[in-house]
């Protein structure tokens, strides 16, 4: 929908599903329904975009974005292949990276619609997202032809547990910033009665006279 808004057309989506770990029923897994739904629609965008963009001027229509999606024992798998040309593979690796996108910067002004793309967190978020719960999401891409994305998640909810960051006393101090100067959240070490402490100076300074 949000394809064809944007350039008033969009390729069919095709889906197939194997169930390895119970053949003929349908696929049922145990996950975060907001995580699932960022990481399909960032790759469904960047697919049919990519499509759509590549034969704008085919007549006769443009190629399926293909889905299929298997469950066995240990995985279920979510690959979403396209024929949008595909990227260098220099670029992969930096499509993770946050604010970095292929696609055009865009514009910022409140009259336009909404932009299909370009902002560069959409990735990096969903691979973000799917090693959440000990997943991940891959990208393999052929320059000239087209590119399979492929979504890895853990088919037993026991072994979806979430992954957290250690906090040691390694990453202590890798954290804990030093003020450069005393303020009101870090008053200072000097006694508050100023005369005492001039007057130990005082003292501190006869001593060494003598």
């Amino acid at each position: 929908m949000l394809c064809e808004q944007y350039y008033l057309g969009a390729p069919e989506l095709e889906v197939e599903e194997f169930n390895a770990k119970a053949p003929n029923k349908p696929i049922q897994v145990v996950y975060v329904p907001s995580h699932l739904f960022h990481m399909l629609f960032e790759l469904f965008k960047n697919s049919m975009r990519a499509t759509v963009e590549l034969y704008e001027d085919r007549k006769e229509g443009y190629p399926s974005v293909k889905t299929l999606v298997t469950l066995g024992k240990e995985d279920l798998s979510i690959k979403i292949s396209d024929l949008g040309g595909g990227v260098p593979l220099r670029k992969i690796d930096r499509l993770f990276n946050y604010m970095y996108s292929t696609a055009p910067r865009p514009s910022l002004e409140p009259t336009r619609a909404a932009p299909l793309a370009g902002f560069g967190y959409g990735l990096p978020i969903s691979r973000l997202y799917a090693r959440y719960f000990q997943g991940d999401l891959k990208l393999y891409s052929m320059e000239g032809v087209g590119t399979d994305a492929v979504i890895y998640l853990k088919a037993l909810s026991s072994e979806s547990f979430e992954r957290l960051p250690v906090f040691n006393k390694s990453a202590w101090r890798h954290y804990k910033t030093m003020p450069e100067a005393d303020d009101w959240s870090n008053p200072s070490s000097e006694p508050r009665d100023a005369s005492k402490y001039k007057a130990k100076q005082d003292k501190i300074k006869t001593n060494r006279t003598f």
